[in-house]
């Protein structure tokens, strides 16, 4: 399969910069319903992984964390995180933004974090690393923290449908062309007795389906 590996991933978003934010015509929505339920105004250090541009930072440090919360964001993108560190730079020491792959490593430690979020970014990734983004984020998230996470999937509606499967035959021909991204289920992903999923949904726009789950750590 066509999946990104880190390095080709790292160029494709070091080449998008600020385009990404015209993302937010069909996930918006989506990212509003993951903010609602991931509960941010309890939450007292949050990690997202796939930080990009640092437009959900900026959202979550400004108008749902608490003052004394502390946000860290990562990207792999070395672009992404410039743009990211400059957003949130408003926020002085609440605020810090490191560039690492996810999927090898995450830049916190045991238990860090009560919240974990991560958007649009499972579904760039194989299952294999997939899998062991997961594992870490459950590493840095204290037991009973929520794993909040938004991803392209399936849409349940016929032009939703085939839009994903016209998305998905686009991205078995040039993944790069978008984003290296493609509809998937999340949910096998969280089958570990260490993640309780408590909600999944599906917000469709413009008939771009993304699946936005919130699950809690165990333990």
């Amino acid at each position: 399969m066509p999946y990104l590996d880190a390095e080709q991933a790292r160029r494709v978003y070091d080449r998008i910069g600020r385009l990404q934010d015209t993302q937010r015509i069909y996930e918006g929505r989506a990212v509003a319903e993951l903010v609602a339920a991931g509960r941010f105004p309890e939450a007292h250090a949050v990690l997202e992984v796939g930080c990009g541009t640092g437009a959900l930072a900026a959202r979550l440090l400004e108008r749902e964390l608490p003052p004394d919360a502390r946000y860290l964001g990562v990207d792999l993108s070395p672009r992404m995180g410039a743009i990211a560190r400059r957003r949130v730079a408003q926020f002085g020491s609440r605020a810090e933004i490191r560039i690492a792959d996810a999927a090898e490593s995450l830049p916190a430690e045991d238990c860090w974090a009560d919240r974990v979020v991560s958007t649009y970014v499972l579904d760039l990734l194989s299952p294999t690393r997939a899998a062991a983004l997961l594992a870490e984020s459950a590493r840095a998230l204290a037991p009973g923290g929520l794993l909040c996470l938004a991803s392209l999937t399936a849409g349940r509606g016929g032009a939703a449908r085939l839009l994903a499967a016209a998305w998905t035959r686009l991205w078995a021909l040039r993944p790069q062309v978008v984003g290296g991204c493609r509809p998937s289920d999340m949910l096998p992903l969280l089958g570990d007795p260490e993640w309780r999923v408590e909600s999944a949904q599906v917000v469709t726009t413009l008939g771009i389906a993304t699946q936005v789950v919130i699950a809690r750590r165990a333990g």
